[in-house]
């Protein structure tokens, strides 16, 4: 899996987190202190853009990246090969498509 993709899981995961205990009324001691430095409304407008606001931004920028160069061709082609993204790794392939027997009549290329 795409390093990018899990490390938006992972955001979203935080994210998800801290705002479930946000609106719990659990307080971990990060909210606290931020209550008590900045006063209630403050605290909790800076504790929502630390902990959920900025994990959702990361979330949904490297969940769409890690999605964009995702490439699910590896997974039908050789199972031993690393994946790839680059543009001459697939301009060394193309020789070898051409020649394999089982490709499409129109030659149209998926995921491009």
């Amino acid at each position: 899996m795409n390093a990018h993709i899990v490390f938006g899981l992972f955001a979203f995961y935080v994210a998800a987190v801290s705002l479930l205990l946000v609106l719990a009324g659990r307080q971990d001691t990060l909210l606290a202190s931020l209550r008590q430095l900045w006063g209630r409304t403050l605290g909790h407008a800076l504790y929502f853009v630390a902990r959920v606001a900025l994990p959702t931004l990361i979330c949904v920028v490297f969940l769409g990246w890690g999605v964009r160069q995702y490439d699910a061709t590896v997974a039908f082609h050789n199972f031993d090969a690393p994946l790839q993204l680059n543009v001459e790794y697939y301009r060394d392939l193309l020789p070898l498509l051409r020649n394999d027997k089982a490709h499409d009549p129109i030659d149209v290329v998926y995921g491009a």
